[in-house]
């Protein structure tokens, strides 16, 4: 077998060093037709001779030939992690099957299509997989439907439905092993596995994956063999023994270094950090998870996500569009003279008015094109502002947000790993752990508030939502009321003022969890024809306002509301509860 690819190859490379004009459909399937494991054996020349082979398929006029290219392209920039030539090629392919009424081929492009989507949309990655499923089904095609079973198996799993993945993993595994499926027994056995050390039966799991890894071996699986390095990486770590895992998943990073593997770098560096963390090792530990997270958002890059989101919602646009032509094209069969008069009619209307407007359009143009420029040049500031707002948020995120997710998993890992007998240390661990948490939590704030020009107040209702349902799970026996009175669909804010409104209502609420012994807190929100009005409530032990000196939680909150040109009053009285009113006049952003 692997003679006759390298022929195929030596033919099809030869025919373009000597010039040759035709390639032939048997020369365009010959390379189509490639192993899978040789064609991500190595990415970079996958992309080099299907990209040579679509330009022939498309001289050739060869519509499958077309399809099969695409269909591989997209498959081989799956695993470089170019989801947006992915997305593009697999919907190419899918146009292309459909129009030609390969039903089997469809089916393949659908599942397949769908098992790539499953990290960037599970919803669609199901869409796609069910209808692949379907049509291999109605056709009964074998070979299609166990690769199918076995990838449907995985999104099963990836939603936590062990029994069902269970299910189509053994399906998968009846049909591949029926028609000796050498290529594809190895990914049902490591499935299976998973599932079985998951449910405790490692003795069982360690069977299936050497069982796998050996058939990789011998086929020369290169994908394959660093995927089950993985698999063995993470037996090992589930079973604790560290060493192994950790000797396994440095040999899966260099197999998926070597050969273009994105998706399963990030994978292993997200392991090694984990096992490294349980082990103390946390300048390892934390090493590896900046890579994790280097690749995670290589992977899940947002211009890449939402080109993806473009095409497929250009593609699902474009089937709609079919049948609403259909349709209308029987309209217009039965209405073509009255359209033909309405069109002339519409037609000496148009020519009227673009004589009467000529002279017109000449005393207005040179205005508008001054509006123009001055509205470009605000976009483009506005542009420079949100660039930089971002590339703030950015490294805030990456760079401040990783190393507190750090602190809080070394926090946990050093009680799950020594037994803590001092009450104290255990206790200002616990303090550090919930103090970092509470800066993820502001940190979230300020880059949601930071990303934003105006913040509208349904967006900030929900964030103060939030805030109070955490404090009443986190506060047992306390009343908690929002109320907003008024019309705000036309609410807007500025960032600084959506901000400094939320933190005023965050920190009276605190203080009245904390120094007050409420068991009620109202938060009432009023819309005036002068602004808002916002109170905040508590029924508990007050304090003397009048005789009392103002500490850093008052000064802070009128800080706060200077900030925004507001007012803020706090009113208290011993044992009947305090009231925090702030009032913001009209802010300049409206609907």
């Amino acid at each position: 077998m692997k003679l006759s690819i390298l022929f195929a190859l030596l033919i099809f490379t030869s025919d373009f060093a000597l010039g040759q004009k035709v390639v032939t459909k048997k020369q365009i399937d010959s390379i189509n037709n490639l192993q899978y494991d040789v064609k991500i054996a190595n990415t970079s020349k996958s992309v080099q001779w299907f990209t040579e082979n679509l330009s022939n398929a498309q001289k050739t006029k060869y519509p499958q030939g077309i399809a099969d290219t695409y269909s591989n392209l997209g498959l081989v920039y799956y695993f470089q992690g170019k989801y947006d030539k992915n997305t593009n090629c697999m919907l190419n392919a899918i146009r292309l099957y459909d129009k030609l009424g390969l039903k089997s081929k469809l089916a393949h492009a659908y599942a397949e299509y769908g098992y790539q989507l499953k990290i960037r949309d599970m919803k669609m990655a199901l869409r796609n997989m069910q209808k692949g499923i379907k049509l291999a089904e109605s056709v009964s095609d074998d070979s299609q439907l166990g690769a199918i079973y076995d990838n449907y198996g995985v999104l099963k799993e990836m939603n936590k439905e062990l029994d069902s993945a269970l299910f189509f993993y053994n399906k998968s595994m009846a049909i591949k092993q029926k028609i000796k499926d050498n290529l594809g027994i190895p990914y049902s056995a490591n499935k299976i596995a998973l599932v079985k050390l998951m449910q405790k039966k490692p003795s069982e799991a360690k069977q299936l994956l050497d069982y796998a890894y050996q058939i990789r071996v011998k086929i020369k699986d290169v994908y394959g063999i660093a995927e089950n390095l993985n698999y063995y990486g993470f037996y090992f770590k589930e079973i604790g023994n560290d060493k192994e895992a950790i000797n396994y998943f440095n040999q899966a990073v260099a197999w998926s270094k070597k050969n273009n593997y994105p998706s399963l770098l990030e994978d292993n560096y997200k392991e090694l950090s984990d096992v490294y963390a349980r082990n103390s090792d946390f300048k390892k530990a934390l090493l590896n998870y900046k890579n994790h997270v280097l690749y995670k958002d290589s992977i899940m890059n947002l211009d890449i996500r939402s080109k993806q989101a473009e095409l497929d919602t250009e593609y699902q646009t474009e089937q709609k569009e079919k049948e609403i032509l259909l349709q209308r094209a029987q309209i217009a069969e039965k209405n073509l003279w009255i359209l033909g008069g309405f069109s002339l009619a519409m037609f000496a209307i148009l020519i009227g008015l673009i004589f009467y407007n000529k002279q017109k359009q000449k005393t207005t143009q040179l205005q508008k094109e001054n509006e123009l420029k001055d509205a470009l040049l605000k976009i483009e500031t506005q542009n420079k502002l949100q660039e930089q707002r971002l590339r703030i948020s950015r490294d805030l995120h990456d760079n401040i947000g990783a190393q507190l997710t750090f602190i809080i998993s070394s926090i946990d890992n050093l009680k799950y790993g020594f037994k803590i007998e001092d009450e104290k240390l255990e206790s200002k661990l616990n303090s550090i752990s919930s103090f970092t948490k509470e800066t993820i939590y502001e940190l979230r704030d300020t880059i949601w508030a930071m990303n934003k020009d105006a913040i509208n107040f349904e967006d900030l209702k929900t964030r103060i939502s939030n805030f109070i349902e955490n404090a009443k799970i986190a506060s047992h026996g306390i009343d908690f009321q929002f109320v907003c009175h008024g019309d705000f669909e036309d609410a807007f804010f500025t960032s600084i003022e959506g901000m400094n409104i939320y933190r005023i209502i965050q920190e009276s609420i605190n203080n009245a969890l904390k120094h007050a012994n409420a068991s009620k807190v109202s938060v009432n929100v009023r819309r005036e024809n002068a602004g808002y009005e916002i109170e905040i409530i508590d029924n508990g032990a007050g304090f003397d306002s009048v005789n009392t000196i103002s500490g850093n939680g008052l000064n802070n909150l009128k800080k706060r509301a200077k900030e925004i040109n507001g007012e803020i009053s706090v009113t208290s009285l011993k044992q009947k509860g305090t009231t925090v009113s702030l009032h913001l006049k009209t802010t300049k952003y409206a609907g």
